[in-house]
């Protein structure tokens, strides 16, 4: 019986013979392959993302709403996100680095085994981590640019978001009136009753989403194509149109603000609004209600 090879295995024995599995053969034909074909390594490091620059830029950034503080909102959700990740695999990789201090300690063959593969991981971690300080980088410069193109500085606040956000839910209500239309030729029931939580008349706006609509198909039937910003001057007209349609909504629920002082976090004054850093703002107002427990506390006391 010929005599077992070493850094091998018995798969079986049958009529005597031993089929082995010859574990330093297949790591050399593995090795070769690798070290044969360079573009393995190249290619993971330049496609270590999920998405490309443009799509995490261009789609991502317009998945939340459509206005400079939902765009940086959603930078900043991103980098967020990467920022965990990045916490979760340093402390990941202090857990690995641990373990195989222990496993090369004790030193059986099982251990050290389990060591080279843990190393393994960690190289590979080391690229993720690298990918994800990228995308971090990439989303801070998108943040700054967009806020640099609508002339945003580093004082906006709550209440320069809360502005804004009746023209992105104008914008919404229309671009999403323009889908459904396309889809199934009507608006569905979340459609309209977006509109009118917006204080937009349902069949109004559904008239002016068909009649653009329309508009686009005649042009189309010319053999022109529109460019996308035809469509965002439609959306932006709407917001001409439906400018303040909000308040009726308002008087209809018998609310008279949307942007509350003692629940708005402010960075500078606000004029339009009445509201002025020294005198009102979140802080203040959490400040006056811990004064006002600690006075009703010392009235139960007495």
């Amino acid at each position: 019986m010929s005599e077992k090879p070493q850094n091998s295995i018995v798969l079986k024995e049958k009529n005597g013979e031993r089929q082995l599995l010859d574990l330093g053969a297949i790591e050399s034909k593995i090795t070769a392959f690798t070290e044969a074909v360079p573009q393995l390594s190249h290619s993971k490091k330049m496609f270590g993302r999920t998405g490309s620059q443009y799509t995490s830029q261009l789609m991502s950034l317009t998945m939340l709403g459509d206005g400079p503080f939902h765009f940086m909102k959603q930078c900043m959700a991103q980098i967020e996100k990467k920022k965990n990740a990045l916490r979760e695999s340093y402390f990941r990789m202090k857990k690995t680095a641990y373990k195989i201090k222990q496993w090369e300690e004790k030193g059986d063959e099982y251990s050290l085994i389990l060591a080279e593969e843990a190393k393994i991981g960690l190289v590979e971690s080391q690229d993720s981590i690298e990918h994800a300080m990228r995308e971090i980088k990439m989303y801070q410069e998108a943040y700054d640019e967009i806020a640099e193109s609508y002339g945003i500085d580093d004082s906006w606040d709550e209440a320069d978001f809360l502005k804004m956000e009746e023209e992105n839910h104008v914008r919404m209500a229309f671009r999403l009136a323009v889908r459904r239309l396309m889809e199934q030729d009507s608006i569905d029931r979340a459609t309209s009753e977006y509109m009118e939580a917006n204080g937009i008349h349902p069949m109004a706006g559904e008239r002016l989403a068909r009649q653009y609509c329309d508009e686009v198909k005649q042009i189309l039937d010319e053999g022109k194509a529109p460019p996308i910003k035809h469509f965002h001057a439609f959306l932006d007209r709407m917001v001409e149109i439906f400018q303040g349609s909000y308040k009726d909504t308002m008087e209809r629920l018998g609310i008279k603000s949307i942007i509350r002082e003692q629940a708005t976090l402010l960075g500078h004054d606000h004029e339009d609004l009445g509201l002025y850093l020294e005198h009102h703002g979140y802080k203040n107002a959490e400040t006056k209600m811990l004064e006002n427990n600690a006075g009703e506390q010392k009235k139960l006391e007495g």
